[in-house]
């Protein structure tokens, strides 16, 4: 293939976008935002994957909670099935021509699906945030990266029953997995390997601080006494000025980004540093071995707005040879950082936010989804890019067709299967992977949240930080020394509280995940909506504008759709689980403490905050503080709100909180460190779980009892409940309904109670149960695309549940 450099003007690909929404596809979708959607922003793993024939294209359609399964044999690829599967798919891999494994990552389980019935055959439940799996090993084992519980665990496909093997990785966050081409080893890339940095906590920071740069206004007085960040580099921790902080740091931090793991004896056999502070992609050359990883690498060792503007993080690509040295590469060497505002051609060529990789089978190139900048990059060996090819929007997968020269790549945006011609990489087909339930503002609004093209440069987004709508656990000191100091917001009763400093020092990155009512934002309290954000587009991504009103306004509503999933520490029921976190919760509710208020007292509403704002006096800190939101605090690494607690327990021997020496104080910080872990996120545990009927293996009594469960809780509303199956050889659907009975996808149809639902499954006609967020039962369940006509009915009289033009023919 020569090497080639395709482009879009620009401007164009906005205007692409919208014609492709005016095109047919844009029929599959509802204009008004619907009450039967929830917004999970889970991000795509291995959303494609070809059958080992080469004959079918698997594909997730994570917010339909199914898999796309296509036909290659004409000259465009044709859907032929859609197979409902657990909540939030977002990767697939074929274990063979007739099953393939789809990893739920709300459902926190595994669907493993008969391509031949189309069916779920079984549910695997692995534990919290699968992400990935992969198929090595003789005789052969699935592997599956569980990044909740920072662990690879290794399955027996056919015995499923049989206890997982647990290999316990030296880093957090296990997301994307490949395999070599001799199946002899597994990599894992840790999507929060971290860049070796940390926080130096105020009071060892004391008059030793770097000087400002830009310099602070005199005018201003004193900073705040804040924190500092560091990196390690050389065996010392330093500033940005390469000040040595070693001694308040001793110990040197773990930063391992990609594990091999040795399938012989599940091994950890290497591990490698320095790919970056995040690494979203990874695939293996099937030439030589080698392995490729892409990411971002954070730059938050850089202290201050003003010099990280336009430039946040690093877009990296990795090639580790086996065996050989490491080389880093830029995904962008075209653009100039230094310069601002940057240019058009700069733009036009970003590849941002990497999702996936893929080699061609000869290994000659190499394929990055690049979400951020709706292109896909084509590399030569070593990793120069040799074209930048526009695509529908938001990439999200790869694979590639060899045999037809064919690459199928995934649109996030809208839950499309686009067709490139390998050769020209032109686009050869574009199709849907079945109804999207997503409304129109929440998509608009996500191409404004990932769009690079709201940057100086074209390579930064809101997502570069706040990654999928989350975290990066990432400590960044974003003051402005040449700012002006603001007063405390109008209403506040606090009488002590002294306003904002622009040096407000080291925060951590706060979750976008369940903002709604949660105003004012920010640890301090200083945005008082999101509307207020829109300078950041300016501040920090170096746009030379604010976005336009209608803009700001779409990505709100998006921000405001997020969600986030069910706490994994709680019971099913919602309730707590040991009596460490009872007991807990029992602190957390009566205890009163030193000022004579209860934790609960501040720390209420259902997001553990009354969003006030506390004087820095009352803290025992330089700064005021907004009271913190307690939900998501189980997925966090580092506490407090420069990062410098180590774990809720330390934070807690404050004398604010639960202060004393000895054995009494020490286990109830820990047990109220189990209940804030536990703290509920607003979405039930029930939603998600599943539970299949047919399969011979496992305890049939245990899951009786979670089916009993999940029936008691969705007629109290915490959840609905579906059932999706075959029976008498029909893919079928069934929503609960009020009175306690299965309304089936045939409208007309007699109901079921749950015993006599149960009882129809049966090998190769297995039935699933799921709990879904209330309100999304009729959908899910018997109604697809909303259209009113139940899908049973539809395919009954030959036209496509997934289509709200239910005069199209279906593809069963």
């Amino acid at each position: 293939m020569a090497p080639m450099a395709i482009r879009v003007p620009h401007g164009r690909r906005l205007l692409a976008g919208a014609a492709l929404l005016a095109g047919g596809l844009a029929a599959t979708r509802s204009p008004a935002p619907p009450a039967d959607f929830v917004n999970f922003e889970s991000a795509h793993v291995h959303p494609l994957a070809l059958t080992p024939d080469g004959s079918t294209l698997l594909a997730v359609n994570t917010p339909g909670a199914a898999l796309a399964v296509f036909d290659l044999a004409g000259p465009a690829p044709r859907r032929i099935r859609v197979i409902p599967v657990g909540l939030e798919p977002v990767a697939v891999a074929a274990r063979n021509d007739r099953e393939a494994w789809v990893v739920n990552q709300v459902s926190d389980g595994v669907s493993i699906v008969d391509l031949g019935t189309g069916n779920v055959r079984a549910t695997l439940r692995v534990g919290d945030e699968p992400n990935d799996v992969v198929f090595a090993g003789e005789p052969e084992r699935a592997y599956v990266s569980v990044g909740g519980e920072d662990a690879v665990k290794v399955f027996d496909p056919d015995s499923l029953a049989k206890p997982a093997t647990i290999i316990r990785l030296p880093g957090r966050a296990p997301r994307t997995l490949a395999a070599n081409a001799a199946r002899t080893r597994v990599y894992v890339a840790l999507f929060e390997g971290g860049n070796r940095t940390t926080t130096v906590p105020a009071e060892s920071v004391g008059a030793r601080a770097p000087a400002p740069d830009p310099p602070r206004d005199p005018a201003l007085g004193p900073a705040p006494a804040v924190g500092l960040v560091v990196q390690w580099q050389g065996g010392r921790w330093v500033d940005d000025r390469l000040q040595d902080w070693s001694a308040q740091l001793p110990a040197a931090p773990q930063d391992v980004d990609v594990v091999e793991l040795d399938v012989a004896t599940n091994a950890v056999a290497r591990t490698l540093e320095r790919v970056g502070s995040h690494v979203l992609a990874l695939a293996v050359s099937p030439l030589d071995g080698t392995v490729a990883a892409a990411g971002g690498d954070a730059r938050n060792l850089v202290r201050f707005e003003p010099r990280l503007r336009g430039f946040v993080v690093e877009t990296r690509l990795a090639l580790w040879s086996v065996p050989g040295d490491l080389k880093l590469r830029t995904l962008n060497p075209h653009v100039r950082h230094d310069s601002l505002p940057g240019s058009l051609a700069e733009t036009d060529s970003a590849l941002g936010q990497p999702m996936d990789l893929a080699f061609s089978p000869s290994g000659d190139r190499l394929y990055v989804a690049c979400l951020g900048t709706d292109k896909v990059g084509v590399l030569a060996p070593g990793g120069r890019v040799v074209a930048r090819v526009p695509v529908a929007g938001g990439p999200s997968g790869l694979a590639v067709d060899a045999r037809r020269s064919r690459l199928y790549v995934l649109d996030r945006f809208r839950e499309q299967l686009e067709t490139l011609d390998l050769t020209t990489l032109g686009r050869v087909a574009i199709a849907s992977l079945g109804f999207d339930p997503t409304p129109d503002e929440v998509v608009n609004g996500r191409r404004h949240f990932y769009s690079g093209g709201n940057s100086a440069h074209g390579d930064q987004s809101c997502s570069s930080c706040h990654l999928f709508g989350d975290s990066d656990r990432l400590a960044w000191d974003l003051g402005d020394p040449r700012g002006a100091r603001e007063p405390p917001p109008h209403g506040e009763t606090d009488a002590g509280l002294t306003g904002f400093d622009p040096m407000k020092g080291p925060m951590v990155t706060l979750s976008l995940r369940g903002l709604r009512g949660l105003e004012p934002f920010h640890w301090r309290g200083d945005r008082p909506d999101l509307a207020a954000f829109n300078r950041t587009f300016v501040d920090l991504l170096g746009r030379a504008a604010p976005l336009p009103d209608s803009a700001m306004a779409s990505l709100e509503r998006f921000l405001l759709s997020l969600r986030q999933p069910p706490n994994p520490r709680l019971r099913l029921d919602g309730s707590v689980a040991g009596p460490g976190a009872a007991r807990g919760e029992h602190l957390f509710r009566r205890r009163v403490l030193r000022d004579g208020r209860r934790c609960a007292d501040c720390h209420s509403g259902p997001s553990g905050t009354d969003g006030r704002l506390v004087s820095g006096r009352v803290l025992g800190i330089s700064q005021d503080m907004k009271v913190a939101r307690l939900r998501g605090l189980y997925r966090k690494a580092a506490f407090a709100h420069d990062g410098s607690a180590a774990s809720i327990a330390g934070f807690l021997e404050s004398k604010h909180f639960l202060p004393g020496a000895g054995a009494v104080a020490l286990a109830q910080r820990r047990d109220l460190e189990a209940f804030l872990l536990s703290f509920d996120t607003g979405m039930p545990p029930a939603v998600g779980r599943q539970v299949t009927f047919g399969d011979p293996e496992g305890s049939g009594a245990a899951r009786v009892a979670t089916l009993d469960t999940l029936v008691r809780l969705a007629r109290r509303g915490v959840c609905d409940l579906i059932a999706k199956g075959v029976a008498n050889g029909q893919q079928r659907g069934w929503v609960l309904m009020g009175d306690g009975t299965f309304q089936s996808d045939r409208r007309a149809e007699g109901r079921l109670d749950a015993e006599a639902l149960r009882r129809l499954a049966m090998p190769g006609g297995e039935i699933t149960f799921t709990g879904v967020p209330p309100g999304c039962g009729v959908r899910m369940g018997v109604d697809a695309d909303r259209d009113g006509r139940f899908d049973r009915d539809e395919r009954d009289r030959g036209t496509d549940p997934e289509t709200p033009d239910s005069s199209r023919p279906g593809p069963e």
